[in-house]
């Protein structure tokens, strides 16, 4: 909405599905069928990106260096590999059998790879300390994942790396924002409790004031039917001595 160039255009950005994993049957595109109701349907083209066929340098290019750490699963397709076994012809044409020094190799080629973007994206600004923290915490993540992997290869097992699933993937910091966005809620919270007792303060304050001032004017009152009373008193005061000089002119006579 915000990107429009006329009140009656809607640019959408444009879509596209990553593919983490490597297979071969993943087309360019895939039809995602669009319908409007009457007005008709459309069908849209969204691209599908297939993630490992893309190196470190490329990725930095498009602008997607938050996905650097999953350059780790390249080794996923050599743990696949079977050791060569020395009882069993291979034959003509086989894949290449798995090599302990091979994987070593790519490892630390590719440990470098991802320290040195995430580095570089760093100082040129394209990610936060936070950022660049959370991605070197992922590729640890990863790293931990696939080696542990790799010493079951050394043991001689067959190795099926099974995908993530959601949830799976708990960045140690991942439980502190969650902490930290439960506190802030609570923060919230007691500052929209702080508002309402403060509303119900400055009510009360009012209503203070309101009293205090009919106070002061009960009190105005009270002293001007004290003074009223005080002359009251003087006056009953005056004639009841005029009456006992009356009283006593009269005996007198």
């Amino acid at each position: 909405m915000a990107s429009r160039d006329d009140p009656y255009t809607l640019r959408f950005p444009e879509a596209a599905v990553i593919y983490l994993n490597r297979k071969n049957d993943i087309r360019k595109e895939k039809p995602l069928h669009i319908s409007f109701g009457s007005q008709g349907s459309f069908d849209y083209q969204v691209k599908n990106f297939v993630y490992l066929k893309h190196n470190v340098k490329e990725l930095d290019q498009m602008g997607m260096s938050i996905l650097i750490p999953f350059q780790a699963l390249r080794l996923r397709r050599l743990l696949e590999r079977q050791y060569p076994s020395p009882s069993t012809k291979r034959p003509a044409i086989a894949s290449p059998a798995f090599s302990s020094e091979e994987f070593s190799r790519l490892q630390d080629e590719i440990r470098h790879d991802i320290i040195e973007s995430i580095d570089n994206n760093f100082r040129a600004g394209n990610l936060t300390e936070d950022d660049a923290g959370q991605l070197l915490d992922l590729t640890s993540l990863l790293y931990e994942h696939i080696q542990n992997h790799f010493y079951d290869k050394q043991e001689g097992d067959v190795i099926d790396l099974k995908p993530f699933f959601p949830g799976t993937i708990e960045l140690p910091n991942d439980k502190y924002r969650l902490q930290i966005a439960e506190l802030k809620n609570e923060i919230s919270r007691y500052a929209d409790e702080n508002a309402r007792f403060a509303d119900e303060n400055a009510r009360f304050a009012d209503e203070i004031i309101r009293y205090a001032t009919e106070n002061a004017k009960f009190a105005d009152e009270n002293a001007r039917f004290a003074d009223e009373n005080a002359r009251f008193a003087d006056e009953n005061a005056q004639l009841k001595a005029r009456i006992a000089e009356l009283e006593s002119k009269q005996n007198f006579h």
